[in-house]
């Protein structure tokens, strides 16, 4: 009995200590983990928790939060390569006592959907978006053949959140059937309602990934997501953007630029979130010369035309980054080196202010 006690109340102990003892650093540092939160979305809200009690605990008043897909989160290279930090080393050297503090919260194959539904949660968690920069891609606007989805990850999420938007999306664009909760999804999740431990797994275990390593003498694991060499060093890079699922991204069809185009019912939703506020939206370019047969066609430019007309009709300040990066800053047919990304982050700091 008295074992028991004292396990009750060192349980008890690690229930009410853990959130203070792991580091924000192994939480988020430049942007969200990838490959820790793809296989456990719920982290994100740890994340967003965190990030929430620095903002109170350091009175921070000028923050920016980034969202979008791999080029926001600025794939393939690593995080301290990534838009972020650039950001932050900018905004220093423009207010060196009050420096910006930004949060990258993009995640690779983030939809539009999934954009909204993040907006939701950092409201939830009391997380300002008074300063937000989004960014917006071609391929969304390409009619889905059915996928990808409009909500990649966060579905459960945007349930729960905002029901009215998430029944019309199934009626609207029907996806993955829903199934009732099996009894292990129900114990997962109440054990990641109540339990400390349970929630901090995934970051104690790459807390202890990383102190293994540090005793060894060796570094700690690169977050890198791919090759991150300019793309024309990169062999074989031409045949594969020659596979159907990267043609289609770059479609020349007329695009529908009504709510009926999942795309734009979001971006509606999204911007009707940020009214009032200092909200930049970039359009992600294309390597003009690596896909120069697809970004010359009249039916391409005239999409991008559409998109143009759609952003600066909006009360946002929208920016298209297109022709405005140097083709030797890619890293494939969209995404940039850590130079290109460098490049980018002024180009985002520069429109901001």
């Amino acid at each position: 009995m008295k074992a028991f006690k004292y396990v009750l109340g060192y349980l008890l102990l690690i229930q009410l200590m853990l959130p203070s003892v792991v580091p924000l650093d192994l939480i988020f540092k430049d942007r969200m983990d990838y490959n820790l939160v793809k296989d456990n979305l719920e982290s994100i809200d740890v994340i967003l928790e965190r990030i929430s009690q620095q903002i109170q605990a350091e009175n921070l008043q000028d923050y920016i939060i980034i969202l979008g897909d791999s080029i926001a989160f600025s794939g393939p290279g690593n995080a301290s390569q990534s838009i972020g930090p650039r950001m932050e080393e900018l905004a220093a050297q423009a207010d060196p006592r009050h420096p910006a503090r930004i949060y990258n919260l993009s995640m690779p194959a983030m939809q539009t959907g999934d954009i909204y539904t993040m907006l939701l949660k950092l409201d939830q968690h009391h997380i300002s978006t008074q300063n937000l920069i989004v960014n917006v891609d071609y391929k969304g606007f390409v009619k889905r053949q059915p996928g990808p989805a409009i909500v990649f990850w966060l579905r459960n999420d945007l349930q729960s959140l905002d029901p009215a938007i998430y029944e019309h999306m199934l009626q609207t664009w029907p996806g993955p059937s829903r199934e009732p909760a099996t009894i292990q999804a129900r114990v997962h999740q109440l054990l990641w309602d109540h339990v400390q431990m349970f929630r901090y797994s995934g970051f104690i275990k790459k807390g202890f990934l990383n102190g293994g390593r540090a005793m060894l003498g060796a570094p700690l694991a690169d977050d890198a997501l791919g090759d991150a060499r300019p793309w024309f060093e990169k062999e074989g890079l031409v045949q594969v953007l020659q596979q159907p699922e990267y043609q289609q991204e770059f479609s020349d069809q007329p695009f529908d630029m009504s709510p009926d185009n999942p795309e734009i019912y979001f971006w509606q939703k999204i911007i009707a979130h940020q009214q009032d506020k200092h909200t930049l939206i970039f359009l992600a370019a294309a390597n003009q010369q690596l896909m120069a047969d697809k970004v010359s066609t009249p039916g391409y430019i005239a999409n991008l035309h559409q998109i143009d007309r759609y952003f600066q009709a909006q009360p946002v300040h929208y920016i298209n980054v297109y022709g405005k990066i140097n083709a030797d800053l890619f890293s494939d047919h969209l995404h940039l080196t850590a130079d290109g990304y460098h490049y980018l982050a002024r180009l985002l700091w520069d429109n901001f202010n």
